[in-house]
């Protein structure tokens, strides 16, 4: 029970939040976005006809393609890149290595697969096939000209004007008809690099098989001619250049031959500096040889002396290094050893390698005989003799050194003088010798070029006739048997992928336009908010569309699917309700429940009276209040005898909410009583009986509207109306408001603060989302947390209906749970009971 002594509209009834007058967080507003697989599973099962119609167009279309397209045929050739140029001898010449480099690199397989469909090459196909003898008609397969056309008589007969002057010059322009075949052919042949090879697949396409065949073959060969062609003309053209090279240059190299013989006859000492005859490499005769001979004596005789005297000085520095050693050791023989000079002496090299024999035999001795045996002794003396020799020998040689050094000195001073006077030498005849120096550079590189032009017109003459190329064509095509275009089957996998592509994306684009809320799981992951029950929409079901039709016909209300199709998986949903609204927390904390939406029509009506008719059979007492002044309706719902009365007229007399919250009545007087018989599970084909009873003490009352309310939210912000639910809460155990829409008028928004639990009913595939995140985020600035979602008027048809894929509409029909066939199975319930418990 509530304190009466509490606040009305704090504390009394608690406020639907985890901490009053805290806004509710962006998550129950914004919800989860995440991808949902399942809703776009089942929005394509729902629009799955459009798919197939799509795809049954897209079919359609394909064997109107394949009806209306020609058949295309494909010829194909290989052709193979060599690394380099093929030669008949090895040649050194640089562009034929440059030629070579450029094969070797993608750049060439690129730039021969681009000149493969070359509109001029194409044009000499054209020519070389006499694809232009009829007009064109065997290329295109039609007219283009007639065989008697003036066009084509005219152009004949200007070819063959034009043909003697095309045959002078060497070069046969093509006439417009062969250019525009030519063009023709650039759509039909194509060239491909097969990756990681040097190979080029040439393709030609055309309607004709033979056709196909001829131009693959007929590019490929043509191309090879060409690139012959083009190397024999440039071949000619180089040969005729480097002739008229080779006799300007013969005619240089004579006369600068001439100028070197001239100078030297004029000034025989020229040569002494060096070049002679093999400068010129001309000149024979005595004269000749005797310059030879001469050749380069000053010069030779600088280089000999410079050698020598380098030679002196470094002898000069090692010695007088070695002398100074030799002061620093004094008389020390190891020291004195450890000199170069001294060590390589001829009699300290003979002493050493006496002291070495005596020691090596003394090292044998005493294997065999003692210290004292004659042969030991012998041998001892004669080793301190030797080892004296060689002290001898080591201090004889410090004088031996100096000598050296002085004899040293004498020679470099000596070969210092001789290299001046070669030097002055030098001097006067180099005023000689630089003329004739210009001279012979001059003759020399006349006779270099001439023998590299005479190299050159060697290996073009040899190589000027090859027919050798680096193409080749190691593939020919055969003869196409089935065409390349259309083909029936990719053009039809094609046609059907195209039009699921269509289908799919209308389906996909209207769910993604549809801001409607379909299934519980995407009401739960857009809004962040739990969904007590999910109701599926009555209009499908055949015991209450039947009860609708009945209920219509006599003017009466069918919003009570509670009680009449108890067994419907409607009345199974406002079950779940009950039991999910009692569990949220303590009884004395659920007692009061209110219902809302966001916008009107979205079944909070019928969501109130069923759940109220769902807890009085479960025994509670229950009052049922119509929140809702400005269009009532649980009058009409319970069939009051002033339900045909509009609320908005003063004749309606039977007290409401309207009398009780301007005080002229009070909860008990205004409340009208549901009589059993109202909410007992009752249809068409179930008589009442006492068999079939609602829970022991169960009541429910309903608070209508009453009369019209003038200012409802100014009466509705008054205290009157707390005052009125604490009054219920006492004398009933449940307490359901049924309110107006949040986003249409504010008088819900007062009546939160005295509610426990704050339902938001929204209707499935036609509330907007924005309209639902506003009707929470109003409640969040309110302070309210909505306890959660009932989702009403779910549609049970295949795609949307996956809302109870955890559940089965079905389980435990017919079986006696709310089963109309119930008296009928009565007799039999033990039977069914047993053979059921495995269930």
């Amino acid at each position: 029970m509530i304190d009466p002594a509490q606040s009305v509209t704090g504390t009394t009834v608690p406020p639907n939040s985890d901490r009053p007058g805290v806004p509710v967080t962006g998550q129950y507003a914004e919800g989860l976005q995440m991808f949902d697989f399942r809703r776009y599973w089942h929005s394509f099962l729902e629009r799955i006809w459009i798919v197939a119609i799509c795809v049954l167009a897209g079919f359609f279309l394909a064997l109107g393609y394949l009806a209306r397209t020609p058949k295309v045929y494909q010829g194909r050739t290989v052709l193979e890149i060599q690394l380099e140029e093929p030669v008949l001898v090895p040649t050194t010449d640089a562009a034929m290595r440059m030629r070579s480099a450029f094969l070797a690199s993608q750049e060439a397989l690129r730039t021969i697969e681009q000149n493969l469909t070359n509109q001029t090459l194409l044009s000499r196909v054209v020519r070389s096939e006499g694809l232009a003898d009829d007009g064109g008609r065997a290329l295109l397969g039609q007219s283009i000209v007639g065989d008697k056309s003036p066009s084509s008589t005219q152009r004949n007969d200007s070819s063959q004007a034009g043909n003697p002057s095309q045959s002078a010059s060497g070069v046969i322009p093509f006439t417009p008809l062969e250019e525009g075949l030519g063009r023709a052919m650039v759509g039909m042949v194509k060239a491909t690099i097969r990756l990681g090879t040097r190979l080029i697949d040439l393709y030609a396409t055309h309607r004709d098989p033979a056709m196909a065949q001829r131009l693959a073959e007929a590019v490929g060969r043509e191309y090879i001619r060409d690139s012959i062609e083009r190397r024999s003309s440039f071949s000619e053209e180089a040969l005729r250049y480097l002739f008229q090279e080779e006799g300007r240059l013969k005619r240089n190299l004579q006369k600068s031959e001439a100028a070197v013989a001239e100078y030297k006859a004029n000034n025989p000492d020229a040569l002494q500096l060096g070049g002679g005859t093999a400068a010129t490499g001309s000149q024979t005769g005595a004269g000749a040889g005797a310059g030879g001979s001469r050749g380069g004596l000053v010069e030779d005789n600088l280089q000999d002396l410079n050698g020598k005297l380098t030679t002196t000085k470094a002898d000069q520095l090692r010695l007088e290094g070695e002398l100074q050693q030799v002061q620093q050791a004094g008389n020390s023989v190891e020291a004195l050893l450890t000199i170069p000079s001294i060590a390589t002496a001829a009699l300290v090299n003979e002493a050493r390698h006496t002291v070495t024999q005596l020691e090596a035999q003394i090292t044998t001795y005493a294997l065999r005989y003692k210290d004292k045996h004659p042969r030991m002794i012998a041998a001892k003396a004669a080793l301190a003799e030797a080892k004296d020799k060689l002290r001898t020998a080591v201090l004889a040689q410090p004088p031996i050194l100096r000598n050296a050094i002085e004899q040293v000195k004498a020679t470099q001073a000596s070969l210092q003088q001789a290299l001046q006077d070669q030097k002055g030498v030098a001097v006067n005849l180099n005023r000689t010798a630089i003329g004739y120096q210009e001279l012979a550079r001059q003759a020399e590189t006349d006779r270099a070029l001439y023998e590299g032009v005479l190299r050159q017109i060697k290996d073009t003459n040899l190589t000027k006739d090859l027919k050798l190329n680096a193409v080749s064509v190691i593939e020919h095509s055969p003869l196409p048997g089935s065409p390349v275009s259309p083909r029936p089957t990719k053009t039809i996998v094609l046609g059907l992928l195209a039009g699921l592509a269509a289908g799919l994306a209308f389906v996909f684009g209207a769910d993604a336009l549809d801001r409607s809320i379909k299934t519980v799981d995407q009401a739960e992951t857009t809004l962040g908010l739990p969904v007590f029950a999910a109701v599926p929409d009555t209009t499908d079901e055949g015991p209450v569309g039947r009860i609708r039709r009945r209920s219509k016909a006599l003017g009466s209300s069918n919003y009570r699917v509670v009680v009449e199709t108890p067994e419907s998986p409607a009345a199974e949903a406002f079950r779940n309700l009950r039991a999910a609204l009692s569990l949220l927390g303590p009884e004395a904390e659920r007692k009061v429940s209110l219902f809302t939406s966001a916008l009107p029509g979205e079944g909070k009506s019928f969501t109130s009276a069923n759940y109220s008719l769902a807890l009085a059979q479960q025994g509670y007492r229950v009052l049922l209040i119509d929140g809702d002044l400005r269009r009532p309706n649980m009058h009409k719902i319970f069939r009051f005898p002033d339900a045909n009365v509009k609320n908005n007229s003063e004749k309606s007399t039977a007290p409401g909410v309207t009398d009780c919250l301007v005080g002229e009545t009070d909860v008990t007087s205004a409340a009208r009583e549901i009589p059993p018989g109202e909410f007992q599970f009752v249809d068409e084909n179930i008589a009442l009986t006492g068999n079939i009873l609602t829970a022991a003490g169960g009541q429910l009352f309903v608070l209508a509207g009453g009369r019209r309310a003038p200012n409802p939210a100014e009466i509705l912000a008054g205290p009157l109306f707390g005052q009125l639910i604490i009054e219920a809460a006492k004398l009933f155990d449940r307490v359901v408001i049924d309110s107006a829409p949040i986003l249409a008028v504010s008088d819900t928004l007062l009546m939160t603060p005295h509610a426990q639990t704050v339902c938001i009913v929204v209707r499935a595939a036609k509330t907007p989302r924005p309209a639902v995140r506003r009707a929470i985020s109003l409640l969040a600035k309110s302070g309210i947390r909505p306890g959660g979602l009932v989702l009403n008027r779910l549609r049970r048809s295949r795609g949307v209906g996956y809302y109870y894929y955890y559940a089965s509409h079905d389980y435990g029909k017919e079986e006696g749970a709310y089963s109309r066939s119930y008296r009928r199975g009565y007799g039999r319930q033990s039977k069914s009971d047993h053979e059921g418990n495995g269930a």
